[in-house]
């Protein structure tokens, strides 16, 4: 295979400003067609990054022949039917998060991607952020002793979703501010421990307190994990205070502390106890292109050499198990036992 040829759905902001221009000047793969059911929206873009083909229509998508790949961006409630669809009709499938709307959806898309021999790829950039890579690194070396709770940030200050956003819209989205931006943590947390970190039990409480909307604006989430681990997730859409950027994830352990976004280290270093930034890059900003670069290039060895994904359609089936407790948590006023993950 030359180039992997690509096709997208959906044409929204995060295809703009992230996906396309790594894509665009990706040297293994071109952007072949384009696809939204908004004609203005899919011809602007199209201009923008010269691309060839434009539909309206994701069934004439599937039915290309010209088309290798596809990226999965639309809104939540498409996510399964479409991915599958590509799917069955031989291509492969990066899907942005969350997988689905919840995770019976999830698992029949991880079946449709089975049966059709073909990779289907959830898009958690921060798998490929370079930070959190350090952490990761931390943890696996032991340098943090017996890590005992996590906490992760998922609050937002400016630009949170209109009342008339698709992602306000619970038939739509499935959900909030946890869908849009806690599921994040969730997996994160993770890919920190290499995806063997099993949680037990999650409670989780959810509200509207903002601005009028059918879907929770604020969330709170404690998970309890194997081997004696606890995380509290903060989410938030239209909080005045953030107590760290989102995405920011900090680990306790009996030896050390370590955190993400800012990078800090507290523990030993060469046998002396300090508190270290040893992986600051100021000049980044927080949410960094590159590690949308670094996703988009796994994804193409996926399907070249069958490198395995950074996050599989398994892990992403896992990721909405947990979701699916943290909204029934939530809506039942107690605790669930994580029966199945």
């Amino acid at each position: 295979m030359d180039k992997v040829r690509f096709g997208l759905v959906g044409v929204g902001d995060i295809v703009k400003e992230f996906h396309l221009p790594v894509m665009s000047v990706n040297p293994r793969l071109v952007v072949q067609a384009a696809c939204s059911a908004n004609p203005d929206s899919v011809q602007r873009i199209a201009r923008q990054f010269n691309i060839p083909k434009t539909y309206t229509d994701f069934n004439q998508l599937a039915h290309d022949a010209e088309i290798d790949a596809v990226l999965v961006s639309a809104p939540n409630n498409l996510h399964a039917p479409v991915s599958i669809q590509m799917l069955q009709s031989g291509k492969h499938v990066l899907c942005e998060k969350p997988m689905a709307m919840t995770a019976a959806e999830a698992g029949k898309m991880l079946a449709a991607a089975e049966a059709a021999n073909r990779n289907l790829v959830i898009a958690y950039p921060w798998r490929h952020d370079l930070d959190v890579h350090w952490l990761r690194s931390v943890i696996k070396s032991g340098r943090l002793g017996k890590v005992f709770k996590l906490r992760g940030h998922a609050i937002i200050l400016g630009d949170p979703p209109s009342e008339n956003n698709w992602r306000c819209n619970p038939q739509i989205s499935g959900g909030g501010v946890v869908m849009d931006l806690g599921v994040h943590v969730i997996d994160t947390i993770s890919y920190l421990f290499g995806d063997a970190l099993r949680p037990l039990k999650v409670t989780a409480q959810a509200g509207n307190h903002f601005a009028p909307s059918q879907v929770e604006d604020t969330a709170t989430i404690f998970i309890e994990y194997q081997d004696g681990i606890s995380a509290v997730i903060e989410c938030g859409w239209h909080h005045n205070f953030q107590n760290s950027p989102h995405g920011a994830i900090e680990v306790f352990g009996t030896e050390g502390y370590a955190r993400t976004f800012p990078t800090e280290f507290i523990g030993l270093v060469d046998g002396v106890r300090g508190h270290y930034r040893p992986f600051l890059h100021p000049e980044r900003p927080h949410i960094d292109a590159s590690m949308y670069a670094a996703q988009i290039d796994s994804f193409v060895d996926c399907i070249v050499s069958g490198k395995a994904p950074a996050c599989s359609a398994l892990q992403g089936v896992r990721d909405m198990r947990v979701v699916d407790a943290v909204y029934r948590s939530a809506r039942e006023g107690h605790p669930v036992v994580m029966e199945e993950y």
